[in-house]
This record gives structure tokens, C-alpha cells and sequence, in this order.
């Protein structure tokens, strides 16, 4: 029993983190009010994932929050590559 949370939780816990660090280092290339946006979202992810990181949680809420920081990152990865469609557009229709 100790062996499977050992090996499943910790390694979603850095998958989750990996994930939000790429996201942010993506997102800190951009510039004007996306930028401040999803800086600001990913700052209330990484309160869920240090959360997740330093204190010891109920199986519920583990997943609780681990759910929530996945579609969170989800969300960000999708309005980051929505804009960045969009800027590609732009040029086309000049």
C-alpha cells in the first residue's frame, strides 16, 4: 500500500508540476494583457499544487485538487493556444 501512493501520487503531483511550469515558461513569452491574465491564473494553480506538495490530504481531497489543477492547466494550455491562433490569423486577413 505504501509503495502504490509512493510511485502514483508523487509522480502525478511532478507531472502537474512540470505541466505548470512549461505553461508559465510559454506564457512569460508573451507579452500585452494575456500575459497578466494567465500569470494570474497559474498563480492560483500553484497555490493548489503547493498545497497538493506540503501537507497531508484525505484521498478525497487529493483528488479534489488534483482534478481542479488539471482542467485549470487545461484551460490555460487552450486560451494560450486560442490567442496564439488568433495572432496568426490577423496577418492572413490584412
Amino acid at each position: 500500500m505504501f509503495g502504490i501512493s509512493l510511485f502514483g501520487w508523487d509522480r502525478k503531483i511532478r507531472k502537474l508540476r512540470k505541466r505548470y511550469d512549461r505553461i508559465r515558461e510559454h506564457t512569460l513569452k508573451k507579452h500585452g494583457p494575456l500575459r497578466s491574465r494567465v500569470l494570474q491564473r497559474l498563480d492560483a494553480i500553484n497555490s493548489n499544487l503547493t498545497t497538493m506538495e506540503e501537507q497531508q490530504l484525505s484521498r478525497i481531497d487529493r483528488a479534489r485538487l488534483s482534478k481542479d489543477v488539471e482542467i485549470s492547466l487545461e484551460e490555460v494550455r487552450e486560451l494560450l493556444k486560442f490567442k496564439q491562433d488568433e495572432e496568426e490569423e490577423k496577418p492572413r486577413q490584412a
